[in-house]
Parts: structure tokens; C-alpha cells; sequence
């Protein structure tokens, strides 16, 4: 810009003292006095015309005034056009992968070994799928409520040779048979679910990966299965059961902490798995890790 203006002031000084040059919408005047040239540009996309700009330059040094920085029409390589801050959208943090180690508790918050029912801890696991999230912002972009729907298998693998079994209406745990030893024995579980959560993205600096989320997440139960696996010779056998009372609706509370992709979270259920007065009273209790997409 600076050395454009003075080429075009050294010009018009070649012609004349004072000169006025219209240049791309812009009012350039050159004002030779003695000992120093100014240089004022004017705006004329409104009225009055706008000054922009004025420079004085003697005596080889030079004093520039900017009004409104701005291109006037002539490419400023040295001065960065102020970019206009985006708006940020919310993004919600449910769909993806989840896995992590699924135990049992009691109202009483002890865990493992409730109702005589004792849990392999390094081995029971949750897996999950999120597949669909929406979230609605109710604060500046940065609090909003999340929804979706996912499906979640929680497998409870059993420390002990029973299995569960429904006798009389009634679910509660069944001894090996005499001589055999279970390989594994396991209780599973799947659910469709569906969240609801207030999300909180603070939005540290002009990237907003940092996120907290925390609620509920309802569940409906769509299968429930026992299988314990045991050897008789060099035969596989297998005891199977389905149903088992399972409770049909769950309910689960759910906290989330994460950054980017990933987070790690903690669930807890008020409610036992099965339903009341029809299997034991133990709750579904979680932590683990998702991959959020």
C-alpha cells in the first residue's frame, strides 16, 4: 500500500502540487507542500466520503494513519484482513463405539456378590453401538440436551459352577450338575436404548473438543439369555436358558467426560435387571471407554 501510494504521489508530482486521483471507487488526494507530501484516501460508498486513510511522508520517514483497515482495491500483501469469528454448532457426543467392565451393585452400593450372585469382574463386559444423535443447543452453543438411539449387550460372566435358570416363574441360580465343572458361565442382555443428556462443550479457545455430558439413559430390553459351557469327555455340552424375567424397561444414569473422539464414562442403575420379586435384586453398574463418530 505504501509503496503504491508513493508511486502514485511521486507521479503526480511530475504533473502538478495537489492532485486528486479516483482509483477503484476510492479518492485518492495528493497534497505536495513543502518538505512533505500527504496522501489522504477517501471512501465514496457513502456520504460524506469516508477518509480510510491518510499518510505523510518527509524527509524520508513517514507517518500512516488507518481509519478502517481495509483492501481499497489495491492488494495489501502486508496486513491481514480480520477474519470474522464462525459461529460455532454444537456437535452431540452419543453416536459411536463403547466398551467397557460391567459388575453388579445393590441399593446399599456394594458391589459384586449380591443375592448370592458373584461376578467374574476382570471378565463381565458391556459393549455398545450408538447409531443415530441429535442435540439441541438451549445456551449460546455451548449447553445443549443430546438424544439417539443405540443398542447395548451387557454378558455378566459368572465366579461360580451355577448358572441362571427360570423355576416356577421364578429366576435364581442353578448348581452344576454333580461332576461337572462349567468352562464359563454367563448371563446376557440387550437393549435398545435411547439418551437423554445435558451436554456441557465450555469451548476452551476457538476449538470446542472438551465436553461433559451427564443424564439418563432408557433402555428396552429385547433379549436375555443364560449359557453355561461345560465338557462331558471330549463333548461340548451347553445349558441354555431365555427370558429369565428380565425387567423390560431399564434405567440407567449415566456421567461422560471427554475431549475430541473419545471419553470415558461411569453408569450406574437404580433398578435391578430383573423384574421385582421374579430373580434377584442387583443393578447394573459400568465404566469403560467410547470411540464417538
Amino acid at each position: 500500500m505504501v509503496m503504491a501510494l508513493a508511486c502514485i504521489a511521486l507521479s503526480a508530482q511530475e504533473l502538478k502540487k495537489d492532485t486528486t486521483v479516483r482509483f477503484n471507487q476510492k479518492t485518492i488526494q495528493i497534497v505536495d507542500s513543502t518538505g512533505q507530501v500527504t496522501v489522504k484516501v477517501y471512501g465514496e460508498n457513502q456520504e460524506p466520503f469516508a477518509k480510510v486513510y491518510e499518510g505523510v511522508f518527509s524527509d524520508g520517514k513517514s507517518y500512516e494513519k488507518w481509519t478502517v483497515i481495509e483492501e481499497i482495491g489495491i492488494q495489501l500483501p502486508f496486513i491481514t484482513k480480520s477474519k470474522k469469528k464462525k459461529d460455532y454448532r454444537m456437535e452431540p457426543h452419543w453416536a459411536g463405539l463403547g466398551w467397557g467392565f460391567v459388575n453388579i451393585t445393590d441399593r446399599n452400593y456394594t458391589i459384586n456378590n449380591i443375592a448370592g450372585v458373584s461376578l467374574k469382574s476382570e471378565s463381565s463386559n458391556e459393549f455398545y453401538f450408538n447409531f443415530a444423535e441429535k442435540i439441541l443447543p438451549v445456551f449460546r452453543n455451548h449447553l445443549g440436551i443430546t438424544t439417539g438411539m443405540g443398542l447395548n449387550w451387557k454378558t455378566y460372566y459368572l465366579d461360580t459352577d451355577q448358572y441362571f435358570r427360570e423355576t416356577n416363574g421364578v429366576t435364581g441360580l442353578e448348581n452344576a450338575p454333580a461332576g461337572v465343572t462349567f468352562n464359563y458361565s454367563r448371563l446376557r442382555m440387550l437393549y435398545l436404548t435411547v439418551p437423554l443428556l445435558l451436554e456441557w462443550q465450555p469451548g476452551f479457545g476457538n476449538r470446542q473438543k472438551f465436553f461433559v455430558s451427564a443424564g439418563v439413559i432408557g433402555g428396552v430390553n429385547t433379549m436375555a439369555s443364560a449359557k453355561a459351557r461345560y465338557k462331558e469327555g471330549s463333548t461340548t455340552r451347553y445349558m441354555k436358558e431365555k427370558g429369565l424375567n428380565a425387567a423390560p424397561i431399564t434405567l440407567d444414569c449415566m456421567a461422560q467426560l471427554g475431549y475430541g473422539s473419545w471419553s470415558v464414562y461411569a453408569k450406574y442403575s437404580p433398578f435391578s435387571i430383573f423384574q421385582s420379586q421374579k430373580g434377584p435384586d442387583i443393578r447394573s453398574v459400568s465404566v469403560g471407554a467410547t470411540l464417538n463418530f
